[in-house]
């Protein structure tokens, strides 16, 4: 079982930063699911992140929330699995901004 993509980093939060990942597997024509651990529990993507659907025929879309690290696990069939790991960082660009008074 395979992704588009194994990691993903995204320098944003937002629908506007979301990217899409693919999954395949080899003689399997069913849909894969996406899980990640519970809330508070390690690698838990929580807050951080989204997924959707979570029950696809191939193609998830991951939406980042909040700065964190995170992973998914994808799963097809057999029980075949594989890690989509997560991360969400936020740049500030520029300093404080000031009231321009004429």
């Amino acid at each position: 079982m395979t992704l588009s993509i194994n990691a993903i980093s995204f320098a944003g939060t937002g629908a506007a930063n979301a990217q899409t990942v693919t999954a395949s597997q080899s003689n399997y024509g069913g849909a894969f699911t996406a899980t990640t651990p519970a809330a508070g529990q390690p690698n838990s993507c929580s807050g951080i992140a989204t997924i959707s659907p979570t029950t696809s025929s191939s193609s998830f879309t991951i939406t980042p929330v909040a700065i964190g690290h995170c992973t998914f696990t994808i799963t097809g069939g057999n029980g075949q699995t594989t890690t989509l790991t997560v991360d969400v960082t936020t740049t500030t660009v520029g300093g404080q901004s000031k009231r321009r008074t004429p």
